[in-house]
C-alpha cells in the first residue's frame, strides 16, 4: 500500500469516528457483542493491504492462512458502492448488491472478539445499533447515520479505484499473489484460491456523487468537510481526492 493512500485511509476512518462522537450516537455495541460479525462484509484491496501488513508485522502467517482456507465463500456482491450510487443517481432502479446468501460467522472472529480489530474495514467499524441486536433482525440506525456511512464506504472505494474491490475474504486471499504477502500464499494449499477469488471481485469505482438525502445533508456534510479539508502532505484531501 502506498503511504498516502494509507494516510487517505486512516483520515477517513479517524474523522468518521469522531463524528460519531460529535453527533452523540447512543449504541447498543460493547466488547463482546458480535451478532453482525458476519463474511458479509466488503472492502477495498486498500483496506485488505492493511490487513495483511498487520498479520506480517506480527508474524502471524500460519493462523492467518488457516483462516483463510477455513472461511467459506460468499456469492460476491453485483455491484460495488458507487456503481450503486451511480445506478441511482442517474435515476435508475438499485438492486441487491448480495442477493439471499446467507452469511456465515466471520473467521477472525474468537470467543465474541475480532482477532484484527485494529485493521478491521470500514464496514466492520460503521457496523452499529441504538437497541441490542439479535440474529436475524436489522440493526437500527438513524437514517443520517446511514447517509454518513455511505459517503465513507464511496470515498474510501474512490481511493482505491481500479484495484479489487469484493468480499473480504476474496480480497484478502487475491493479495496473497503479491510478493511481500508470499509467506501467507505460500501456506495455502493452492494457489487456485487466489485465482477463484480474483474471479469473483470487481474493480472499485471512482465517486460518482454522494448519495445524501436532502434531510441528511446538513448532518452529514460536516463529515465530508472534516475529510475535505484535512491536510495531507501539505495537500487538502479534496485536492487530493481530485488529483491536482
Amino acid at each position: 500500500m502506498s503511504s498516502l493512500r494509507e494516510k487517505l485511509l486512516l483520515t477517513i476512518y479517524r474523522e468518521f469516528e469522531e463524528w460519531i462522537d460529535r453527533n452523540s450516537l447512543s449504541c447498543a455495541c460493547h466488547n463482546g457483542c458480535a451478532t453482525c460479525c458476519t463474511q458479509k462484509v466488503t472492502m477495498t484491496a486498500v483496506e485488505g493491504d492493511l490487513i495483511h501488513r498487520f498479520v506480517n508485522e506480527k508474524g502471524r502467517h500460519v493462523w492467518f492462512a488457516e483462516k483463510l482456507k477455513a472461511a467459506k465463500s460468499s456469492l460476491p456482491p453485483m455491484e460495488t458502492t458507487n456503481e450503486f450510487a451511480a445506478r441511482c443517481l442517474s435515476g435508475e432502479d438499485g438492486f441487491d448488491q448480495y442477493g439471499n446468501d446467507k452469511a456465515s460467522v466471520c473467521p477472525y472472529l474468537e470467543e465474541n472478539s475480532c482477532q484484527i480489530y485494529s485493521v478491521r474495514p470500514f464496514a466492520c467499524r460503521s457496523f452499529a445499533s441504538e437497541k441490542k441486536c439479535l440474529p436475524g433482525q436489522a440493526a437500527q440506525l438513524p437514517q443520517y447515520y446511514v447517509s454518513a456511512a455511505t459517503a465513507a464506504q464511496q470515498l474510501i472505494e474512490h481511493i482505491g479505484q481500479g484495484e479489487y474491490w469484493g468480499n473480504m475474504h476474496d480480497v484478502l486471499l487475491a493479495l496473497c499473489d503479491l510478493k511481500e504477502n508470499s509467506v501467507s500464499g505460500d501456506l495455502l494449499p493452492s494457489y487456485s484460491l487466489a485465482d477463484q477469488a480474483r474471479a469473483r471481485l470487481r474493480k472499485a469505482k471512482p465517486l460518482p456523487g454522494f448519495l445524501i438525502g436532502e434531510e441528511d445533508f446538513e448532518r452529514v456534510s460536516p463529515l465530508i468537510q472534516a475529510v475535505f479539508h484535512t491536510k495531507i502532505d501539505d495537500k487538502n484531501v479534496e485536492d487530493i481526492l481530485n488529483g491536482k
